[in-house]
């Protein structure tokens, strides 16, 4: 198998020689496809990293995508988008800045990259926002909701409003609160005011798959809409980490219930 990848990677000038891979150091690589010039993975490594996989054989999005382009004549092209890096921690972060401005969904890469989480790609307004947010202390009777798992930035308003309504596990203590608060990283996203409350999948969604969330029977969703606006600049963007203990499993804090 080695002997096979010197020879394919010798023919198709692709060798990666001792002084190649001095040359190159820690480095970022793309696949192209050249029937339409799109990159269709992103990875980072040292040495001959960038040609291993034209000899993978595992099944995989990407090895599927490289057998197609051959199946068509063609070769994969890879390009290098950047060398010399101090270490694997900047390839690393250069790795998943780059899978986040292309958007993983487009690529075949199976993880987002090893930074995505800590340093992911968000607007300025977002960054600034969560560096300057001052706290705040409720005085509304209030749910804040963490939906950290649903959260990404750049969702549509409706996206933000549907992962925030639902579903829950909450008490009696739902019907008392007026406004719901979606909060990601701490911070108000957005201020909601209640209408009503239903059982888990049972009233219209948009963005997501309302036969699965009506499979749990013993959580809630409520139904509302963006709060008037001297509510909402009370709390919008605002800080309220301070008010989920520290270890807290349950996303949910009901204020001034």
């Amino acid at each position: 198998m080695a002997k096979q990848c010197h020879q394919f990677m010798r023919v198709f000038g692709l060798e990666i020689t001792r002084d190649i891979a001095n040359a190159l150091g820690f480095y970022v690589y793309a696949y192209i496809d050249p029937r339409d010039e799109s990159v269709f993975y992103v990875g980072k490594g040292v040495g001959s990293r960038a040609t291993d996989h034209l000899m993978d054989k595992t099944e995989s999005d990407k090895v599927a995508r490289i057998n197609g382009i051959r199946a068509a004549g063609f070769e994969p092209r890879i390009d290098i988008v950047a060398h010399q890096l101090r270490d694997d921690l900047e390839s690393s972060r250069v790795e998943a800045a780059i899978i986040e401005v292309l958007e993983i969904s487009k690529l075949t890469n199976i993880v987002r990259g090893r930074f995505s989480a800590n340093y992911p790609r968000r607007s300025l307004a977002d960054f600034i926002m969560e560096h300057v947010a001052d706290p705040v202390e409720v005085s509304d009777p209030a749910l804040l909701i963490r939906i950290n798992r649903q959260f990404r930035y750049g969702m549509s308003a409706e996206a933000l409003y549907e992962c925030t309504r639902g579903i829950w596990v909450v008490g009696e203590r739902r019907y008392k609160a007026k406004y719901a608060m979606a909060v990601f990283a701490g911070i108000v996203r957005e201020v909601y005011e209640i209408e009503s409350w239903h059982r888990a999948g049972s009233t219209p969604y948009a963005t997501r798959d309302q036969q699965k969330l009506a499979e749990d029977h013993n959580r809630w969703e409520f139904v509302g809409h963006i709060a008037p606006e001297q509510i909402r600049s009370r709390y919008y963007g605002r800080s309220v980490g301070h008010l989920f203990r520290a270890g807290q499993q349950s996303p949910i804090v009901a204020v001034g219930l």
